[in-house]
């Protein structure tokens, strides 16, 4: 993300994580292909390709502002080079797999799962001494927490624990009141799991903010199962599927695996299945044989890429929606959010004159966008970071702030995005004596702003009731 918060504009550096994604997503395609076309198989590259860019959480979640695309990057590269490395007996493959996926913890902790992967050292041919074979299984793990440590050595410092994040921060009520993984997270997430595979209404998620909520459609699914006839075992595949396996069944003991988000990686894994009988039914078709069954492979096939049938929104009722088609043709146009058009006003309206300002726009975007000179806090405790135990900003605190900054005769504002939203949260703001808060901007601009000043003073009207 740092290379987009450099190239892009300051007032655009918001933008940073969806550029990220997007470019996470095209290394991913890119790097699906070039694997194939190494081991000498481009139809299958082609075909393995189209249905990664047609698959709905893919694309849902390369629009985002989350990092699931940049750990399946990295995780799907982690199983590359570990098939490679057994397959070519290269070790320094293997090594490779192992940082790669160490890599991918600092991103999301949950490929902590797919540990089972480094097994594939153990599996290689021993050739030589016996000690050789049992230092290069001892040095893949170190591999791994090695590319891992900058990430728990941080969570350390800062958390006080290698496993904790900052959702232990601002989110601590439900680590402290819930356990994270249980059994019996299983039945929910599975119903989940299910009530998606059938077209079913389900739940409010992550992909009904980016996308259209779907993350996966029953042609996808077909594909795989009928994948599974295709394979040959190996002892890579026996590694490959434990480790697919351990994430799949730690993910349904989360308290939130119910988000089809989390089984991302999982699912562009399961595209190297999928494509299996694609493959095959391109051969047959070329060669004149079997031609009904491998047509209906690749009605299979196109209803996958197309997406169809499906269920498009939240709690909609048809399912006949393609989410190729709906992610193309999004019903709501592109536009500024009003919280950014007021963010943006705001800077204009004060150029670069210090001050504090108090709003129930996150106080992580102000701070971010505003002008250094500006420090952004919210009105009370009504934000998203109630939750923390650790960081408490109430009213007493707003009002700790406002007075330090009057003694430091720093200017004090009030953001809102209308009228309206001014007269409504006044009583929130905090109440200093023989000061009153006076609107400093005209209604008609896309951001209202209000400023403490000392009662009595001219040239700024009083705050409509």
């Amino acid at each position: 993300m740092l290379p987009w918060l450099k190239i892009l504009p300051k007032p655009d550096a918001v933008l940073a994580p969806f550029r990220t994604s997007q470019t996470m997503g095209l290394a991913l395609l890119l790097a699906v292909f070039v694997f194939y076309a190494y081991l000498a198989m481009p139809l299958t590259g082609g075909f393995a390709v189209l249905l990664l860019a047609t698959l709905p959480g893919f694309f849902t979640f390369c629009r985002s502002s989350l990092s699931e695309v940049s750990a399946s990057l990295l995780v799907v590269l982690a199983f590359m080079f570990g098939y490679l490395g057994v397959k070519e007996e290269r070790r320094w493959k293997i090594y490779l797999s192992a940082f790669l996926l160490g890599l991918s913890l600092n991103v999301r902790l949950q490929s902590l799962f797919f540990a089972p992967l480094l097994l594939a050292m153990a599996v290689l041919p021993m050739r030589g001494a016996r000690l050789r074979w049992f230092f290069h299984c001892v040095a893949v793990p170190l591999v791994f927490v090695l590319a891992a440590s900058p990430m728990l050595i941080l969570n350390t410092i800062q958390f006080h624990s290698p496993l904790k994040t900052g959702y232990d921060l601002w989110a601590s009520y439900f680590s402290r009141h819930h356990l994270l993984f249980c059994l019996r997270y299983i039945p929910r997430n599975v119903l989940m799991l299910w009530r998606e595979a059938i077209l079913q209404p389900r739940g409010y998620g992550a992909a009904n903010i980016f996308g259209t909520g779907t993350s996966f459609v029953p042609p996808f699914v077909f594909l795989i199962c009928a994948g599974l006839l295709f394979i040959r075992l190996s002892w890579f595949v026996c590694c490959a599927f434990v480790a697919g396996l351990g994430s799949f069944l730690a993910t349904l003991c989360y308290r939130f695996g119910g988000d089809v988000r989390f089984y991302l990686p999982l699912l562009i894994l399961l595209i190297a299945v999928a494509v299996l009988p694609v493959t095959w039914a391109a051969k047959h078709l070329f060669a004149g044989k079997r031609i009904v069954i491998a047509l209906n492979v690749f009605i299979l096939f196109a209803a996958a890429c197309l997406g169809f049938p499906s269920r498009s929104g939240y709690n909609t009722r048809e399912v006949d929606r393609s989410q190729t088609w709906d992610a193309l043709h999004f019903t709501i146009p592109p536009s500024q959010s009003i919280q950014f058009v007021a963010q943006r006003d705001f800077a204009r309206s004060l150029k670069r004159q210090p001050g504090i300002v108090l709003s129930d726009i996150d106080p992580v975007f102000l701070n971010a966008l505003l002008p250094r000179s500006f420090v952004a806090a919210p009105i009370d405790g009504n934000h998203n970071y109630m939750w923390s135990y650790t960081w408490r900003y109430d009213r007493p605190q707003a009002l700790a702030l406002v007075e330090h900054g009057l003694q430091q005769s720093l200017p004090i504002y009030a953001l809102s995005t209308s009228g309206d939203e001014a007269a409504t949260k006044q009583s929130r703001l905090p109440n200093v004596p023989e000061y009153e808060w006076r609107v400093l901007d005209d209604f008609k601009a896309n951001a209202v702003i209000l400023k403490l000043t000392p009662i009595g003073s001219d040239g700024m009207a009083a705050v409509p009731e």
